[in-house]
């Protein structure tokens, strides 16, 4: 997909992946109904799944397990049905906007190689005698709800070890769900598309958080709701047409994530529609289109006539093209970059409007964790960058045994 292909209605693809996500963290059902079938009709069908597991592993996560197991029991489906898919988005869009938690995020972003707190002697009752010092202080860290201090010690083992560990706790607690819960986490790349080495470690770390949380999952619609089926109908009956086109693109979900959040402001996405042909490859819908009426070599369409070119045209494009659209119908999905003229795209900046919510699990660090975002300079704007591995240093074992409190004198 190039930095500017066109969704099937003429949006900027990458930017309906972030309206999606912008408008389920913000709890607007119907916007995120529109994305989500904006990117299904486009053929975009593993990307719209990879862009919920996403909103809701950052923006909800182990505090709205509900809707994980949902995904995982339908979403990784290799019979994907579409109304699952949009059920799914509905959902996640339908979680209480102030039950957000940004904990995963902070904790992430504010990796020390010093242990945050040290625990108590507070133990769970089956835990035998002669377990490591490491592996009891990883429980008594998880059982006591301290979870940054969790995830430090998770840092010093073998990743192997640490989802040992957390799959003995889970079990002997009874963790509601455990099984499928780790099952879907330890198999992430089935519902965000692949895997990496960052987001190994971040998936660990959603575990630590899962099992630090003491939360019972809520039932979530089990159908879209009447006002949901009124909005695909009104949205149905005009596809394939400009009057489809009813929401505009939010501009602040565009900042570091999309091309248009990574160009001047002395620079615009408007020329990919004023010469459409091009920014038409790269959308699974328009490829298999243009198919019919010629073919895409060395990234340009050769058409197989001039009579099918306008064919083509007169099936695709029933009202307008798009270069004939006034500023006003182009500015719903293209325009100007966001950057100042020396403004370079950094993860602070992204952070610190994306990430303020609540951190249940990292309690008054916002400051902190901006602070050391700070640090790392021009970003890529991949969210995985919000981890990077640390050297850790030795330490005296002494600080793994439980602080115990005593009265003063």
């Amino acid at each position: 997909m190039s930095s500017t292909s066109l969704s099937r209605h003429f949006y900027a693809l990458d930017e309906v992946h972030a309206a999606l996500a912008y408008s389920s963290r913000r709890n607007d059902s119907i916007e995120t109904l529109f994305w989500c079938q904006e990117l299904l009709h486009s053929g975009h069908i593993g990307e719209t799944i990879s862009t919920l597991f996403e909103a809701w592993l950052w923006h909800k996560g182990p505090f709205h397990m509900a809707w994980l197991l949902k995904a995982w029991t339908t979403l990784r489906s290799e019979r994907l049905v579409a109304e699952d898919i949009l059920l799914s988005a509905v959902q996640l869009s339908m979680i209480p906007h102030d039950k957000q938690d940004h904990s995963l995020w902070n904790i992430l972003a504010l990796e020390t190689a010093t242990m945050p707190d040290r625990v108590t002697p507070k133990t769970p009752a089956w835990i035998d005698d002669s377990i490591d010092d490491k592996e009891l202080y990883f429980i008594r860290a998880l059982y006591q709800g301290k979870a940054r201090s969790a995830w430090w010690m998770a840092q010093q083992l073998t990743d192997a070890d640490a989802w040992k560990v957390i799959e003995t706790y889970a079990t002997n607690q009874s963790l509601e769900s455990h099984a499928i819960v780790l099952e879907a986490l330890q198999q992430y790349e089935h519902l965000l598309g692949y895997r990496s080495d960052e987001y190994d470690k971040i998936i660990l770390c959603t575990a630590v958080l899962y099992c630090c949380t003491s939360q019972r999952t809520k039932e979530l619609p089990s159908q879209l709701y009447p006002v949901h089926q009124e909005a695909l109908q009104r949205w149905n009956e005009r596809i394939g047409r400009k009057a489809y086109r009813s929401y505009p693109i939010p501009s602040a979900c565009l900042y570091g994530i999309t091309y248009r959040g990574k160009i001047k402001w002395s620079q615009s996405t408007v020329s990919s529609l004023n010469h459409v042909e091009p920014s038409l490859i790269g959308c699974p819908f328009w490829e298999e289109a243009i198919s019919e009426y010629g073919t895409i070599q060395d990234g340009r369409i050769v058409w197989n006539s001039d009579d099918e070119l306008e064919e083509f045209y007169e099936r695709y494009f029933p009202d307008d093209i798009p270069d004939e659209w006034t500023k006003v119908e182009k500015a719903i999905s293209h325009g100007d970059g966001l950057l100042a003229p020396t403004e370079v795209v950094t993860l602070y900046k992204y952070a610190r409007s994306t990430f303020s919510k609540w951190s249940y699990y990292a309690w008054n660090t916002h400051d902190a964790m901006l602070v050391q975002l700070q640090e790392k300079g021009v970003w890529d704007g991949a969210l995985s960058s919000v981890y990077v591995p640390i050297t850790m240093k030795s330490y005296d074992t002494a600080i793994l045994q439980p602080v115990r409190k005593r009265l003063r004198k």
